[in-house]
């Protein structure tokens, strides 16, 4: 989920790139939580600065929504803050993982990667 519809359409491209099949697009927190209320998604990938929902709220709302199918999927917050109290607000709130823009397919792939597998194995994840 992402505000710009620029960015958004990069996210989507590089996502394509990678091979991931079916890619839904939100433009808020508020969208992507109505989304994930009623589909499964393998992952999320959320902006942190967004309107009128924030990545920060949506992540902390999605996992404290019991009836959400997508609760505890792994999200990967995008953005452009490198600030240490960003990240581990992000990861507080519930984030798995966390990317700074703008992104490139080799970063995208590896937290891709991390997420899906420790969402596979069942293990929490080491949150990098």
């Amino acid at each position: 989920m992402e505000d710009e519809v620029v960015t958004r359409s990069v996210s989507v491209r590089l996502l394509r790139q990678l091979g991931v099949g079916d890619v839904v697009e939100a433009a808020d927190g508020a969208e992507a939580l109505a989304r994930c209320d009623r589909l499964s998604f393998d992952a999320i990938l959320c902006d942190v600065d967004m309107m009128p929902m924030g990545g920060l709220a949506f992540v902390e709302a999605l996992r404290d929504r019991e009836r959400a199918v997508s609760r505890s999927a792994p999200v990967i917050m995008l953005t452009k803050h490198r600030e240490p109290e960003v990240v581990q607000s992000a990861l507080r709130f519930g984030a798995s993982g966390y990317l700074v823009k703008p992104l490139t397919p080799d970063t995208l792939r590896q937290k891709l990667d991390k997420a899906l597998s420790a969402k596979q194995s069942d293990t929490p994840s080491d949150r990098a």
